[in-house]
């Protein structure tokens, strides 16, 4: 009887109900600690990633506006052959003020 005893009383205590299994969910206290040291690390992620690309970001930004400032410079240099020839006209006296101011207006062109 002692030796069934002895096999058999582990089971019944492996049969009890334990409180402590199953039950892994965080007390309420913990969650806003939670949530803290979780948006701690995504700062501290994001700013390691944006500390790492910020030189990245500033040469496609340089290149960007160096390459608009090349093509801006280089629009403004060139000139419209119309409004050249309309300039010469004007230069040489055959239109006067209000037709050559007319016809700039027409080309779009700055008087």
């Amino acid at each position: 009887m002692a030796t069934l005893a002895g096999v058999t009383l582990p089971t019944w205590a492996w049969a009890q109900e334990r409180t402590w299994e199953g039950h892994w969910e965080l007390h309420p206290l913990w969650w806003p600690f939670l949530v803290l040291a979780a948006a701690l690390v995504l700062l501290i992620l994001f700013g390691w990633a944006l500390l790492n690309l910020a030189p990245v970001i500033l040469g496609i930004v340089a290149a960007v506006l160096g390459i608009r400032w090349l093509m801006g410079a280089t629009g403004r240099r060139r000139s419209d052959p119309a409004v050249a020839i309309l300039r010469e006209r004007y230069a040489r006296g055959e239109m006067n003020k209000e037709e050559f101011e007319a016809k700039m207006r027409d080309l779009g062109g700055a008087a």
